[in-house]
């Protein structure tokens, strides 16, 4: 039994490491705003480099933005364990851009924060802890 639960362990390890860019972690100390009003119950996930993926509560909306391209968008492609992680199909994720009053601006990222214009022109900010 000792050995299993080790080798599994490896396991989980090694795959955690090669898809480290595509697996996201709920951040439960993570605040979002919209237009300067803090969104209550919204889940905020971080993958291994800081990009963000974004669940807003009551909806269906779902936001990523990503460091090496900058440009919020919607995942195309999402797996998700209700509340506890999520994956992207590949490091550099497929999305589907904003339309409207947000389309193609690029957000603004740190290590700490991240903010950009949604479809509808609303400002979000998402502050990492």
């Amino acid at each position: 039994m000792g050995k299993i639960l080790v080798g599994g362990t490896l396991l989980l390890v090694i795959f955690v490491g090669v898809f480290r860019q595509r697996i996201f972690l709920r951040d439960p100390l993570g605040k979002m705003q919209r237009n300067g009003v803090a969104v209550d119950g919204a889940r905020l996930f971080i993958n291994f480099s800081n990009d963000v993926l974004v669940e807003e509560p009551g909806t269906e909306r779902r936001y990523l933005v990503q460091g090496w391209s900058g440009v919020p968008g919607v995942p195309q492609i999402l797996g998700c364990v209700q509340g506890v992680a999520c994956w992207t199909d590949a490091d550099h994720a497929a999305v589907f851009p904003l339309d409207g009053r947000g389309a193609g601006k690029r957000a603004v990222m740190s290590a700490k924060e991240v903010t950009f214009v949604d479809e509808t022109g609303a400002d979000v900010r998402v502050e990492l802890r």
